[in-house]
């Protein structure tokens, strides 16, 4: 499909910045972005914070976007991500740095590496389990949250001791709890106010966290015979010989549990909900986890064609991020539009995974369309493309699989009322609204 926009000098059209269209860009974003491909074309303009961005969710123009020389480019946030994460985040660099910390990182999110994460995984998925009981009520979001941090502080991490882990659970959920978005995308929070507000109590928890993190990296820098990815990490090598610095590396380590604590809950809770709210999906899953037994080989998950099916269709109808932004640094011609330095493109993965003519009934939950057909990575992108295309999408995946088989082989869940879930922002992720509330029936 090829866009045939003419090439103009002024920006494509799009809604302006009265009130309730940022409210409803901020609060349905899926939607928002939906209409405005409906209203305006497949090329528009949504005025942000700081630019104007861009967007398309036309796979011609995804490719476009993905493909181009990454010296293009500038993160949108960067700079104020930056005071979330640190500024040796992968999520703030740019140019010859971020190429490099890709390299050093990669090798920990792929391969072999991820096998032997799998016990593990599973393990800690386990353990969460063993607290529900028959007839009990669960929020799923939080269950997975509960997971999700496990996961990172052992897997990631690589904290294995008990009272280490009761502190990095302490200290890592005050972090959580004091960040919020609002301090990113509005800097005028950014004061003391004081010794009050949600700035203070941000840097107060910064603080204490990025302490924690400093003395964990440096004990263990000294040891470096971990399996755990920030042993990985610790041990990693550029071309010229050189590690990471302690810097780097609590900067990655604060990016990786940003960006992939309530995002994979979020992933797991949409799952279940589709799988207990679609009959035919559930039977089919269901037969496919039944030879494995209560407690399935985490290789053997792996490899189930259905369920990886119903991951990938869980992650295009509730992608972790709805969009992905990228900031130019020189004048660009992008969808035969001549843009200039400092406005934005964006591929809308919320237009893209709903368009009919790629996904027939597109808000049907049909796991069988990944059996039948292989998507190209500018029609189905939950996690972002080209050169900042998420570093751990591998491993979310392989996460994901083993959560959601594990579980489902362990329990049976019923929904706890017929009402339709919808989503709703929170952070990074667009989680489901109220989490997912299910009633355990027991065990298999």
């Amino acid at each position: 499909m090829q866009l045939t926009i003419p090439k103009r000098q002024t920006l494509p059209p799009g809604p302006g910045t009265a009130p309730w269209q940022t409210a409803q860009f901020a609060t349905q974003t899926f939607r928002f972005l939906q209409d405005c491909a409906a209203r305006y074309g497949d090329v528009f303009t949504v005025p942000m914070t700081g630019t104007k961005v861009i967007f398309t969710g036309n796979p011609s123009g995804i490719q476009q976007i993905f493909t181009a020389d990454p010296n293009l480019f500038d993160t949108v946030t960067g700079a104020n991500v930056g005071i979330a994460v640190g500024e040796n985040s992968l999520l703030v660099l740019g140019g010859v740095r971020h190429d490099r910390e890709r390299k050093l990182m990669m090798p920990a999110f792929h391969g072999a590496r991820l096998v032997a994460y799998g016990q593990l995984i599973q393990a800690i998925t386990l353990a969460q389990c063993d607290r529900w009981k028959s007839n009990q009520s669960l929020n799923v979001q939080q269950e997975s949250q509960a997971i999700s941090l496990e996961i990172i502080i052992q897997v990631i991490f690589g904290v294995r001791d008990p009272d280490q882990i009761e502190q990095f659970r302490t200290i890592v959920a005050e972090y959580l709890e004091a960040f919020t978005p609002v301090i990113i995308f509005f800097p005028a929070l950014r004061h003391l106010f004081n010794g009050f507000g949600i700035w203070t109590r941000f840097e107060a928890a910064l603080s204490k966290f990025n302490e924690l993190l400093d003395r964990e990296i440096e004990t263990r820098r000294n040891q470096q015979d971990g399996d755990d990815i920030l042993s990985l990490l610790l041990a990693a090598r550029d071309e010229q010989g050189q590690p990471m610095t302690n810097e780097q590396i609590r900067d990655e380590l604060k990016t990786l549990l940003l960006a992939g604590h309530e995002t994979t809950a979020s992933s797991i809770a949409w799952a279940i909900y589709w799988i207990h709210h679609t009959p035919a999906v559930y039977e089919c899953l269901n037969a496919e986890l039944e030879p494995l037994g209560t407690v399935p080989d985490p290789q053997a998950l792996i490899k189930l064609p259905y369920l990886k099916a119903v991951c990938q269709e869980t992650l295009r109808m509730c992608p972790p991020v709805p969009f992905a932004v990228r900031l130019l640094k020189q004048p660009w011609t992008f969808c035969d539009v001549e843009l200039p330095a400092g406005v934005a493109v964006g591929a809308a993965t919320g237009i893209t995974h709903f368009d009919p003519a790629i996904y027939p009934e597109p808000h049907s939950f049909r796991p069988e369309r990944f059996l039948d057909r292989q998507y190209s990575p500018y029609e189905y992108f939950p996690f972002g493309g080209g050169s900042r295309r998420c570093i751990g999408a591998a491993f979310a995946m392989y996460e994901m699989q083993i959560i959601l088989g594990t579980v489902l082989a362990q329990y049976k869940l019923s929904l706890a009322d017929s009402k339709p879930v919808v989503p709703s922002p929170l952070g990074f992720a667009i989680t489901p609204k109220g989490g997912v509330n299910v009633v355990c029936v027991g065990k298999n």
